[in-house]
C-alpha cells in the first residue's frame, strides 16, 4: 500500500517489531523516529497514520498530538503507549487520536491489526 506510516516510540525494539509487522501487512512506507522531536522535524511530509507512544523521552505523546493536529489535522493517529491513566486516554480522544491502545495487553496486536482494518477496510492481506 501507499500509505505513508511513522512510528514514533522511544523503545527501539517495539518500533522495529511494528514496523515489520506493518510491512507484513503490505504497508511500503514505514517510518522509524525514537524521539518526539525527530518526528516534528518531519511531519511536513503529511504521513497518513502515526503510531505515537506517550512517553517518548524529550515530550509526550500529547504534545507531539496537538502539533500533528494543527500541521496535519486528517492524518490518523493510533496511540500505543503503556501509560494506562484515564485522563490521559481521555485527553488523547479528545484531541482526534483514532485508537488508544495498551502496551503490554494480550490483545494488543489484534487490536492492532482490528484498527488498521477499520483504517483501510477490505485493503489488507
Amino acid at each position: 500500500m501507499d500509505s505513508i506510516i511513522f512510528v514514533v516510540d522511544d523503545d527501539k525494539l517495539f518500533a522495529e517489531v511494528l514496523k515489520r509487522k506493518l510491512i507484513i501487512k503490505g504497508f511500503k512506507q514505514v517510518y522509524i523516529f525514537n524521539s518526539g522531536n525527530d518526528f516534528l522535524n518531519e511531519v511536513n511530509l503529511k504521513p497518513d497514520l502515526i503510531f505515537l507512544d506517550y512517553d517518548l523521552g524529550d515530550l509526550t505523546g500529547i504534545e507531539v498530538l496537538l502539533k500533528v493536529k494543527k500541521e496535519s489535522p486528517f492524518t490518523e493517529v493510533i496511540m500505543v503507549s503503556a501509560q494506562d491513566k484515564c485522563k490521559i486516554i481521555e485527553e488523547a480522544h479528545k484531541l482526534g487520536v483514532f485508537k488508544y491502545i495498551s502496551k503490554g495487553l494480550k490483545t494488543m496486536n489484534q487490536e492492532i491489526d482490528e484498527a488498521l482494518k477499520n483504517l483501510y477496510q477490505g485493503a489488507l492481506n
